[in-house]
Order: C-alpha cells, then sequence, then structure tokens
C-alpha cells in the first residue's frame, strides 16, 4: 500500500509520516509539501491513499484533490483531508468524493482508524457500509456526520449539538426527534427529552437523585443526562453492547 501525504508544513508532514512508518512497517509512504510536488510523484508511483492538507502554499489541496479525480484510476481512491477549520470540509465532502478528515491538533488513533479501514482489499465496501447522515450547520451549508462517531446528541437553546469523535457539530435547523429518526442503531438511543447517547461510549452513570442520572463517557469530559422515561432504553442497548 502507498500512502501519499501532502502537508507544506514540514515538521507536521515528517512527524505524520514517522507515525505511519512506525506502526505500518509494510505501507510505503511518500512525502509531497505542494501541488507541484504532487504531480511529480504521481508520475512516478501509484497512490492508494492521500492524506491532503486543505490550504498549501501554492495552491487549494481540495482543487488538487479534483484535479486528481480526473486522472485514470483515482476516480476512487481513499482522500483524507487536513484541515484546522472544519467548515472547510464542506466543501471537499461535496465536491471531491473524499472518505474523512482530520481536525488539527489530530490524534494518534484517528490516524490508525482511518489507515485500518483502507488498508484491507475490500476497502471500498469496508467504508460504504458505515451509515451516516448529512446535517443541516447553517442556511446553505450542510455536513456528513457518521453514526458510530457520535458519542451523544444535546438539544440545547433550539439547537443540537452532535458531539463526535472528532469534533462538535452544531446544527441551528434541526430537532433531535428529527435527527435521531435518522439513526438505526441498537446503541445510539435516547436517554432524555434533550440527548441521544452512544452506549459504545458509555464509561459510568451515575444517579443524582430519584429521576435523573448523569452519563460519562469514555472520549469526552462532557456529560450527558438520563431521565426515568428513557433510562431503561440505556440500560437495555448497554445489555446488547455486552
Amino acid at each position: 500500500m502507498n500512502i501519499l501525504i501532502i502537508e507544506d508544513e514540514t515538521i507536521q508532514n515528517e512527524n505524520l509520516a514517522k507515525l505511519i512508518e512506525k506502526s505500518y512497517p509494510s505501507i510505503n509512504v511518500f512525502r509531497a509539501y505542494s501541488c507541484r510536488d504532487t504531480r511529480k510523484i504521481l508520475n512516478i508511483t501509484e497512490v492508494d491513499l492521500f492524506f491532503v492538507d486543505v490550504k498549501l502554499q501554492d495552491g487549494s489541496g481540495i482543487d488538487l484533490v479534483k484535479e486528481v479525480r480526473q486522472m485514470s484510476g483515482y476516480e476512487l481512491k481513499g482522500v483524507i483531508f487536513i484541515t484546522n477549520q472544519v467548515f472547510q470540509i464542506v466543501d471537499a465532502f461535496k465536491n471531491t468524493h473524499c472518505y474523512d478528515f482530520l481536525v488539527k491538533p489530530y490524534d494518534v488513533k484517528d490516524i490508525k482508524r482511518a489507515i485500518d479501514i483502507f488498508n484491507k482489499n475490500d476497502f471500498h465496501d469496508s467504508f460504504t457500509e458505515r451509515a451516516y447522515s448529512i446535517v443541516p450547520i447553517d442556511k446553505n451549508l450542510t455536513f456528513k456526520v457518521y453514526h458510530d462517531d457520535i458519542i451523544f446528541v444535546e438539544y440545547n437553546s433550539r439547537q443540537c449539538i452532535i458531539h463526535t469523535t472528532k469534533n462538535d457539530i452544531i446544527c441551528k435547523k434541526l430537532s433531535l426527534g428529527k435527527f435521531y429518526n435518522q439513526i438505526a442503531s441498537k446503541t445510539i438511543v435516547q436517554s432524555h427529552k434533550s440527548y441521544i447517547v452512544n452506549t459504545r461510549y458509555i464509561d459510568k452513570i451515575e444517579k443524582e437523585y430519584t429521576k435523573l442520572w448523569t452519563i460519562k463517557f469514555i472520549e469526552t469530559e462532557k456529560i450527558a443526562q438520563a431521565s426515568v422515561n428513557y433510562i431503561d432504553n440505556v440500560f437495555k442497548a448497554l445489555e446488547v453492547n455486552i
């Protein structure tokens, strides 16, 4: 498997390459620092997976991937964008058929999870099986949320806040009920009139008083709540996980 890192910040490029080479000795890692470098590398070798910084010194990473998509054999190759601003990813998902993204500063486990998806002969099938929802961020913006990345969702001040393993997504025009109806997962359940939780990420459930519980998670310090009308949903889903 050949991976190409396209990142104009030298230290970040080298650190990501070292991380991949250490974790996956059999993978070949190539480094590009610009759009020009990328074109040269693609002329001499075939790449299976790209890590692309959205903003490069000599152009846009998104425009570069659009160019790569026009090349024979690269129509469906794996592309993972690297960014420090989530809103930039909306255009990437819409126009380049990227598979995932990493928000700086990213975590080692995020890198490994992304590579593991593609480091299989049937990675296309594995990826397409992941369920997701397209949610509204703003008037003209939408965002792709993978259900297995959701830790919990809260509804507050007339907006849904979706807490995922990567970031928090604020949806101003989405009700909790409407979003919950889009999810078909035995591990994601409603725990409160204002909360949906993914029981895969639950660390502890602590009783506050007779009709209210606090839910703590393994991937975040933020907490959710469970009420007496919904707590059975949570316990039943936890039994499925065991």
